[in-house]
């Protein structure tokens, strides 16, 4: 008996961070999926004269749409075929993959691509160097006043936006496109909300600013860019620093909030939280660098 052929997969790694898996499905593998889907297909069809699901095939085959027959396809086989290629890459993706059909055919093997990323390297230089540099710098200057015993100490809120800045100046990092394209999506998506909530388009807000969708676009994708890379620069910081969070915290943060309770938070969000509070942490050991 021949061995069951399986997917092959090529990988694709772009400058710019961007990974692309081409996926092959061999066509036996494709007809075995085809079958399963035509009969989820037919028990969902409601045909005169027949009981739901009960239909001949033939009749059956006919009433599913080609489009519909191919997304349940799609929707069994590629969960599966991308978890085989991520496993066999030894790949840590940080998005869900964007699919991109290449070539389907009935007949012959079917060719998709995968388009995701992985949690870029970053290069936070001497931070402490830099940092304290532009703490000791910071003190405002009373105008008129030439006296150092004039001068007034920063603010707290000062002293957080000078590291912030100080950080996405001196952070290296190659933030790969389809990260910063997803964060923009995201941001968009939250403002056509926020308008929508003052009875506003999209096209009256762009109007009322002076911006234009490209232009806003653009002012995003700097904005998601230096969010990223705040992100990633601060969680280098941590690890530098030997930061820790303990589940403790994380619950007596859940009890403070009232929402809901620590014993209800899911693994997922308790990791989320967690990075919250390490890049705090972090933040707030960078400003003992004074």
């Amino acid at each position: 008996m021949a061995a069951k052929q399986k997917p092959i997969s090529v990988l694709a790694r772009e400058s710019n961070g961007n990974i692309q898996i081409t996926l092959t499905i061999p066509h036996p593998l494709v007809q075995e999926e085809k079958e399963e889907a035509l009969q989820t297909l037919t028990a969902r069809l409601e045909i005169p004269g027949f009981r739901p699901g009960k239909a001949p095939r033939d009749i059956a085959e006919k009433r599913i749409d080609k489009q519909d027959l191919y997304n349940e396809m799609l929707q069994k086989l590629l969960p599966d075929v991308y978890a085989d290629s991520v496993e066999e890459h030894n790949l840590r993706p940080i998005l869900a993959p964007r699919f991109e059909i290449v070539s389907i055919d009935e007949n012959n093997d079917w060719t998709v691509r995968a388009l995701t990323c992985e949690l870029p390297t970053v290069d936070v230089g001497d931070y402490r160097k830099n940092i304290s540099g532009t703490l000791s710098a910071s003190k405002i200057v009373v105008p008129g006043k030439n006296d150092p015993k004039d001068k007034k100490e920063s603010s707290r809120e000062d002293k957080e936006q000078k590291i912030l800045e100080s950080l996405i100046q001196n952070t290296k990092s190659q933030i790969a496109p389809l990260l910063i394209k997803e964060e923009v999506n995201h941001k968009l998506a939250k403002l056509l909300d926020q308008t929508q909530k003052l009875g506003l388009t999209v096209e009256q807000y762009l109007a009322s600013t002076g911006k234009t969708t490209e232009g806003l676009r653009a002012e995003l994708a700097q904005q998601a860019n230096d969010a990223i890379k705040l992100e990633l620069a601060l969680n280098k910081i941590a690890d530098e620093e030997k930061i820790s969070v303990e589940d403790s915290e994380v619950e007596q943060l859940v009890t403070a909030s009232g929402q809901e309770k620590p014993e209800e938070v899911k693994p997922q969000q308790k990791a989320m939280i967690k990075g919250v509070l390490k890049r705090r942490k972090a933040l707030d050991r960078l400003l003992t660098l004074s």
